[in-house]
């Protein structure tokens, strides 16, 4: 009977997997992400640029403020006075002189915002000087991914609020096979503890395991739709 009701605590994570600054683990960023927060109540300085390795949380942050965009760089509109632009270190010429274009327009327009996020510093960019010298404009920050003990204090908390016990062996090879973001370690720890409610079992190194395959297909499922 399950398997042919709505998912609805699978819709819940959905839900509740949304980005949003409530639920980034902030770390040693807090001032990066109140300055966000500025910015997401319409106030704040009109540039941001965050850097970071993968897995630091700056998509998350990003899509805290605006949700997926259609285009890689968006078009600006004078009605929308807040405007994000991921991975910045990966355009392509035309879309680093579309951004060009972003930065201009925001910035001669006042009330508006743009949030942009790469993987370097601004001035290590590969894009045109102008655009790096604008992205350095406002306000840059740095984003430092959790450290060994946070990440764990983190993960044990998360685990909690499940219900879930971190013994030995699951953190063992959670340390050894799963990546280290936290985004990533919560979406395993959410999807065992479904597993866990629909098959009525505790969650075991095993049922994490499952919840781990139970993802990864789940992901090749949309990327082949």
């Amino acid at each position: 009977m399950y398997e042919h009701e709505p998912d609805q605590y699978l819709l819940d994570l959905q839900e509740r997997d949304k980005p949003t600054l409530d639920n980034f683990v902030v770390g040693a960023n807090g001032e990066a992400v109140s300055v966000l927060r500025e910015v997401a109540a319409g106030c704040g300085p009109t540039f941001v640029y965050l850097y970071g390795p993968k897995g630091a949380g700056l998509t998350h942050l990003l899509r805290s403020l605006v949700p997926e965009e259609g285009f890689r760089v968006p078009m600006f509109d004078p009605k929308v006075p807040l405007y994000v632009v991921d991975d910045v270190d990966e355009l392509d010429p035309g879309w680093a002189l579309q951004l060009l274009a972003l930065q201009n327009a925001v910035r001669g327009t006042p009330g508006m915002h743009l949030v942009c996020a790469g993987r370097v510093p601004a001035a290590q960019l590969p894009l045109p000087e102008v655009v790096r010298s604008r992205l350095a404009w406002g306000l840059c920050y740095a984003i430092r991914p959790l450290d060994d003990e946070e990440r764990l204090a983190e993960l044990h908390r998360q685990a909690a609020r499940r219900g879930i016990e971190l013994t030995p062996d699951i953190l063992h090879w959670i340390g050894a096979n799963l990546p280290r973001d936290m985004r990533t370690l919560t979406c395993v720890l959410d999807e065992a503890d479904r597993l866990g409610l629909q098959k009525q079992r505790r969650v075991t190194l095993p049922l994490l395991r499952e919840a781990v395959t139970s993802l990864d297909e789940r992901q090749h499922a949309r990327q082949a739709y």
